[in-house]
């Protein structure tokens, strides 16, 4: 078991493409961290050189308070799985998980025993015999971690495993993984572009953009203090709500008003905007589509809030609107029982104790600074 660090590291490639920007993350022992973010963002990256399958330009990463920049893979006492079970077809199942203890030349008894505990975990006991091919898409991604607990690592890497899966599959091998990490009680690095798998699986959540840190946080925090615009949009689906406006003070309160109308805002986000000094300033306020109430009925020519409803997505327990409001288009995420069609014109009252607000220019939220 072991805690992971990174020290200001960096990748460049020969072709002068900075992949990862002076990355610093202090892992605890036993956490799960995931590395989120869209295609590109360095996550894949920032866990190859955390193996040793991928030169650092610059940086320091150290395991267990160990440094381990020129540490040969095989010796940093890690286990990776990846995004294509890299399983050998023309073994067993069995052979697969026990492939890598015998060269390091295990003696045979404590194979099978690591083997057979693991197969015990994972439930793969009937499946030892046979080869992968046999096997669905998800019981070889249960072999492949298998092959990786057998090891008894400190640190388990994981590389997309659940891009190759099914929808149904992904939710069942998510809570299987989840479980491991709960028994194992080992740190687990999980690199996914999946916004749901991060915020259901991880202790703290690592958003990369463009090879930079966003935001290191819990996935509460993430969802309910982005820390600038990029985490606010994505985190959350569907995504958060974006409108320009201005803050002004208008018959004693405080509102964000923007084109098609305006919100007040009151309680800790009023002393906050006022303490940066931000009234008459521009802002882009955010709002989530679970926090945009929709009423439906007679809604006048010039009343405020006024949006017209451009489609329509019944998903059972929940409907989603997609709204037009003057040049803004929004998504509301409204229960079943809120009837409306394409066409009609609803009011949209945005819930003034969940906004955010954003600088337009550095795109940080003025909530936290």
């Amino acid at each position: 078991m072991a805690g992971l660090k990174l020290v200001n590291v960096n990748k460049v490639y020969p072709n002068g493409f900075h992949a990862v920007h002076d990355m610093n993350l202090d892992i605890q022992d036993n956490e799960f961290i995931v590395f989120v973010g869209p295609s590109g963002c360095g996550k894949s990256t920032a866990l190859r050189m955390i193996a040793g399958l991928e030169e650092i330009t610059s940086g320091e990463i150290y395991i267990e308070d160990r440094l381990v920049n020129d540490v040969s893979p095989k010796d940093r006492d890690i286990a990776m799985v990846f995004q294509n079970y890299a399983l050998y077809p023309h073994m067993t199942n069995y052979e697969n998980m026990a492939f890598g203890l015998k060269l390091r030349n295990m003696p045979k008894k404590e194979i099978d025993q690591r083997v057979q505990n693991a197969a015990d975990i994972l439930g793969l006991q009937e499946l030892l015999k046979n080869k992968p091919k046999e096997l669905s898409g998800g019981q070889r991604q249960r072999i492949a971690l298998g092959r990786a607990i057998v090891r008894d690592p400190k640190v388990f890497l994981m590389d997309e495993p659940l891009s190759n899966l099914d929808a149904k599959l992904r939710v069942q091998t998510r809570a299987e993984i989840s479980k491991l990490h709960h028994r194992l009680k080992t740190t687990f690095i999980y690199v996914t572009h999946d916004q749901t798998e991060a915020m259901t699986m991880g202790t703290r959540i690592v958003v990369l953009k463009d090879g930079h840190v966003m935001q290191v946080d819990t996935p509460t925090n993430l969802y309910e203090k982005p820390a600038n615009k990029f985490v606010g949009s994505f985190i959350g689906s569907p995504q958060m709500n974006f409108i320009d406006g201005v803050l002004e003070r208008s018959e004693n309160l405080l509102k964000v008003s923007y084109e098609g109308g305006s919100v007040a805002v009151s309680g800790d986000r009023e002393e906050k905007l006022k303490q940066n000094g931000l009234e008459g300033k521009k802002v882009v306020m955010g709002i989530r589509p679970e926090h945009i109430e929709v009423e439906t009925g007679e809604v006048g020519d010039n009343s405020s809030n006024r949006a017209l409803v451009e489609v329509t997505e019944l998903l059972g327990s929940e409907t989603y609107l997609f709204l037009k409001l003057k040049e803004s288009t929004l998504v509301a995420r409204v229960d079943p029982s809120v009837k409306a069609v394409v066409g009609d014109w609803v009011t949209i009252k945005p819930r003034v104790d969940r906004v955010h607000f954003f600088d337009p220019a550095t795109e940080l939220s003025l909530l936290l600074s």
